[in-house]
Parts: structure tokens; C-alpha cells; sequence
């Protein structure tokens, strides 16, 4: 078996193990999203649980708040019925209006917060069935996670092993080489030749589609432990069956 064979196995294989890779990433990256986004929904739920909390404390206080005003308010008319000159009446007469003033005002702000405790009371009924969806969410991502494993794994791990044995095959030079490019060029570390015009004897890469030169092409038939690759993205090149055997023939 000659380098360039030898490449071309190691990267049959390898773009084999990128793809089921591929896979299993994409079922793991899903996983992840989902469990992310379960997260941010949990948070903003408990913030806004927070606010709802605080809210209601705050409704409460009101309330007592206006409980005690209307005590006083009570306790003042009991002695404006009691008082004997127009001078205690009308003193007890302003510190009754002025409290109901006051009580008005804290009103309108307990009011405040009730609205805004019922607004906060519904916006977590809302993220609660958020949170319940997204967990059927996590859950069903979950089980295509489980799944890909479990169709990919075992195969995945055989061919890891199989290119593996078809790296050592590859001389260490050539096999830094091969690596260098599939990592440049994502996994496509080699391009196949394509005949253009094989009367004027025209080729190029299958990779950038740019021209290659015929003795380039024409060395890869040879059986020398050169690696060729494409003089423009420099990518190893290697002939497809059809057109070895044609070039082979002429």
C-alpha cells in the first residue's frame, strides 16, 4: 500500500469518527441548552417569587398600618363626644381629618402593592408552567442523549481504534501533516482530483476547485512515498478508482 493509500484509509476513517462525533456532540450540546435554559427559568422564578414575597410583606404592613390609624380614629371620636369646649373638639376634629387624609394615601399605596403582588402572582403561574415544560424539555433531550450513546458509542469506540491502527501505518511526518490540515480545514485534510478535460490534460481540487498542476497529478499514480498536495489550499490530494484506472491505462 502506498503513503498516499495509506492517507486515504486513515482519513476515510477518521472523517467516519467525525461524523459520529458530530452526532453525539450536537445530542450533548442539545442536552446542555436545555439544562441552561432550565436553569434561567428556575432563577427567574425564584426572583420573581422574591418580588412577590416582598410585596405581599409590604401589602401586610399597609394593612396593619391602616388598622392602627383606624383605631386612633375611633379611640379621637369617642373623646369628641366626651370633650367640653369647641376648642378640644375642634382639636381632636383635625387630628381625625388629618389621619383619614394620611389613611387615604397609605391606601392608595397598599393598593400599589397589591396590584403589583398580583401581577408578580401571575407571572409565576406563567414561569411555573415554563418550568414544567422546560423539564419535559431536559427530559426528552435527555433520552436522545441516552439513545445517541447508545447507537454511537460502541461503533464510535471500534473506529477511534481503527484509526488508531491506521495512524501508526502512516509515517509519523506525513501522519503530523495529515493532522495539520484536517485540523485547518475541519476534517478535510485531503481533496479528491477532479478530471476537467482530460484531453488537454486539465485537473483540479476538489477542495478549493482550484487548477493542479498534471505532474502533481500525475505523480500520485507513482508509487513513491511523497505526499502531494493541492499548490493552492494545500490539502493532500488523492485520485479517485475511476480516473487512477483511466490515467493508469493511458
Amino acid at each position: 500500500m502506498s503513503l498516499n493509500e495509506k492517507l486515504h484509509a486513515l482519513f476515510l476513517l477518521d472523517q467516519q469518527v467525525r461524523g459520529l462525533r458530530t452526532r453525539l456532540d450536537a445530542a450533548q450540546s442539545r442536552l446542555t441548552r436545555h439544562h441552561q435554559r432550565l436553569e434561567q427559568l428556575v432563577q427567574q422564578r425564584a426572583e420573581v417569587q422574591q418580588q412577590y414575597k416582598v410585596a405581599k410583606t409590604k401589602a401586610s404592613a399597609v394593612e396593619l398600618q391602616i388598622q392602627e390609624m383606624e383605631a386612633k380614629i375611633d379611640r379621637f371620636r369617642e373623646q369628641m363626644n366626651a370633650v367640653k369646649t369647641n376648642k378640644e373638639y375642634s382639636a381632636l376634629l383635625i387630628e381625625v381629618n388629618t389621619l383619614k387624609e394620611n389613611r387615604g394615601k397609605i391606601e392608595e399605596e397598599g393598593l400599589g402593592e397589591l396590584s403589583k403582588a398580583d401581577e408578580l402572582e401571575a407571572k409565576i403561574t406563567e414561569l411555573d408552567g415554563a418550568v414544567a415544560d422546560q423539564e419535559k424539555m431536559v427530559g426528552l433531550a435527555q433520552k436522545e442523549e441516552e439513545q445517541a450513546r447508545s447507537e454511537i458509542g460502541t461503533r464510535l469506540s471500534d473506529l477511534e481504534g481503527q484509526r488508531a491502527a491506521a495512524a501508526e501505518e502512516v509515517p509519523a511526518e506525513a501522519r503530523q501533516t495529515f493532522d495539520r490540515l484536517a485540523k485547518m480545514h475541519d476534517g478535510e485534510a485531503m481533496a479528491v482530483v477532479i478530471e476537467e478535460d482530460r484531453r488537454h490534460r486539465e485537473y483540479s481540487c476538489g477542495g478549493c476547485y482550484i487548477s493542479v498542476p498534471i505532474e502533481r497529478v500525475s505523480s500520485l499514480l507513482s508509487s513513491n512515498e511523497e505526499v502531494v498536495v493541492c499548490p493552492s489550499c494545500g490539502r493532500i490530494l488523492f485520485l479517485d478508482e475511476t480516473l487512477k484506472t483511466a490515467m493508469a491505462k493511458k
